[in-house]
């Protein structure tokens, strides 16, 4: 669908909440490609503790959501948490809220996939960048701690929300041991610190190279922070 009427969303103390989110993704002419737009549900407000909004989202299904809204593929993304304390973030279609069992979502961008049967059918490929296309900032409050993953090339990609679709067990507070249980591509490496200072990841939607993300195998997902080392 085609992006148009942008507007801004605000969220602050969001640290650890539930949030959910879900591609509707197209397959790109002539390969095995994908290309779609996320709905997500990152400053909006639904009815019921983190458990029932759990429920609700892992209740939806692709197949009657494909039929009512479109795409050769959903994708769903969640349940997460985020890890971030704060984000501003542009919406699309002037922040109409596209509403599944309840739940409200923003159409928030675009994402790009190199094989959209893979990434529908299956979990999508730990520690291989992806291209996600959005306007939005993620703010981490100075002393807090942040979980980053080095690529051998140096680039650092650093966790913005953790998921709870493989591991139902997984929180904010299951972080502090995250390094001892990743097992990592050769030339990868995983670090934590303390922020002496406020961070903000930063991305735009015409970014050129475009802005990419990185997932673990928990399905951690993490921002590409340029200029850091």
């Amino acid at each position: 669908m085609a992006l148009t009427g942008p507007c801004e969303v605000r969220g602050q103390n969001w640290r650890g909440r539930a949030f959910y989110e879900v591609l509707f993704m197209n397959r790109v002419p002539g390969g095995p490609a994908g290309i779609g737009n996320y709905f997500n549900t990152l400053g909006t407000s639904s009815q019921g503790t983190s458990q029932v909004t759990d429920a609700r989202f892992r209740a939806l299904n692709a197949e009657a959501l494909r039929r009512e809204f479109g795409g050769d593929g959903v994708f769903f993304n969640g349940p997460r948490r985020f890890v971030a304390n704060g984000f501003t973030a542009t919406a699309y279609n002037n922040c109409a809220q596209r509403v599944m069992n309840s739940l409200p979502f923003y159409v928030y961008g675009t994402f790009e996939v190199p094989n959209l049967e893979a990434f529908v059918s299956a979990a999508p490929p730990a520690y291989h960048p992806l291209v996600s296309r959005r306007t939005n900032t993620f703010i981490f409050n100075a002393g807090e701690r942040v979980h980053e993953l080095i690529t051998p090339e140096g680039e650092v990609y650093t966790m913005f929300s953790l998921s709870l679709k493989g591991d139902p067990n997984n929180s904010i507070a299951r972080l502090a041991t995250l390094g001892e249980r990743l097992t990592l591509p050769p030339g990868w490496r995983y670090r934590t610190r303390r922020l002496d200072r406020q961070l903000i990841l930063s991305s735009s939607y015409d970014a050129n190279p475009p802005n990419t993300v990185v997932l673990d195998q928990f399905e951690g997902n993490y921002q590409h922070n340029p200029g850091q080392r």
